[in-house]
């Protein structure tokens, strides 16, 4: 087959595809446009907790068990119990919402007595137990030497911040000292308090389009075992990098096995971090394992790189030259180790102290 006809299939083909194109334009309705919504003028900024009013309703957590949690749909399970005191017909439980709850079709929020309860002091209280899935963006920058924080968010969906306003009540909230989340250490319960504007009506017309309701999160924080990191993820790459530098230490005579054991290297390595990232794997950032393999990568490459190096000139070298040659590695050796060291220790011990 000549030029041109190779030209000619590559006409047809690009004819093929600009009419495709325009017959694909042409079918869709002329008359259509896209709309384009202009940005509400809606906020969620963190608030100081309010004083003690009439709309005032205190609400306590009290949680039991964390599982199940999940990095790449950044999800976990929760179970335990949210209290609310309040005065007066608020009635508060009756219009709660979790709103970072996900799949609350298997949302579980079960009232421990079937009517609020009255207190000698005249206020109401009513517990619910709570079991569900949760929705938190989860930082993994600096995975696996991290810090996380489930939120478990708060909200009225009826009484604007005006008529309900949520305070925690913080001297009876907190963790079940037999709360265990595997690979983490459990290290406390906070809150915070903030006013949701949506800045929209919900189609309400003539009504003010700026709702503002009050949200309450509680923030159950973990911290991940750095002995996980240190002994199961660290060790093994560690022994990885001094099987590969050994290669510098061998009789340049040595072409094969020298440069099959760096070679083994890279490949090791690539596979530790398939397994290191596995929980991870779906993260968007460059995490902090992903710089330490970085690191060990640049490392192998170089030991690599000089053993292909000494080989084009080790055949017919000799004994002077093999011995500069072993001169020379034995430097290479030096700085690729003090300053991968350096690097890693760079990278970690800040993230070990904070």
């Amino acid at each position: 087959m000549n030029l041109k006809k190779y030209f000619s299939i590559v006409v047809v083909l690009v004819a093929a595809f600009v009419g495709a194109s325009t017959l694909s334009s042409s079918a869709a309705d002329p008359t259509t446009t896209n709309s384009t919504f202009a940005p509400l003028d809606g906020s969620f900024e963190p608030t100081v907790a309010p004083a003690d009013g009439d709309n005032v309703v205190h609400v306590g957590l009290y949680g039991t068990n964390v599982y199940e949690l999940s990095f790449e749909d950044n999800t976990f399970y929760f179970s335990g119990y949210v209290w609310m005191r309040w005065k007066g017909d608020l009635s508060p439980t009756s219009t709660l919402e979790f709103t970072n709850a996900v799949e609350t079709w298997g949302l579980m929020i079960t009232p421990l007595t079937e009517e609020p309860e009255q207190l000698p002091n005249g206020d109401y209280v009513q517990t619910l137990s709570v079991q569900g899935r949760f929705y938190k963006a989860f930082a993994l920058n600096d995975y696996p030497l991290d810090s996380q924080s489930l939120s478990i968010m708060l909200e009225d969906t009826t009484n604007t911040a005006d008529k309900i306003t949520y305070k925690v009540d913080d001297a009876q909230s907190g963790l079940d000292p037999n709360m265990r989340v595997q690979g983490f250490q459990v290290n406390g319960l906070s809150s915070q308090n903030f006013l949701h504007k949506y800045g929209t009506d919900f189609g309400y017309t003539g009504t003010s389009s700026q709702q503002t309701y009050s949200t309450l999160q509680f923030d159950i924080h973990i911290d991940r075992n750095a002995n996980l990191f240190l002994w199961k993820l660290l060790l093994p790459l560690l022994l990885v990098l001094i099987t590969n530098w050994l290669t510098l230490m061998m009789n340049p005579k040595f072409v094969e096995v020298r440069t099959a054991m760096p070679a083994t290297a890279l490949l090791t390595t690539v596979f530790l971090q398939l397994s290191a990232m596995e929980s991870v794997s779906q993260a968007s950032v460059l995490v902090l394992m992903d710089q330490i393999y970085l690191v060990a990568y640049a490392s192998i490459v170089i030991t690599l790189a000089q053993v292909i190096l000494d080989n084009r000139s080790v055949k017919e070298a000799d004994e002077a030259r093999l011995t500069a040659i072993s001169k020379r590695d034995r430097v290479s050796l030096a700085v690729q180790s003090i300053g991968t060291a350096a690097i890693l220790l760079l990278l970690i011990v800040p993230k070990l102290m904070s």
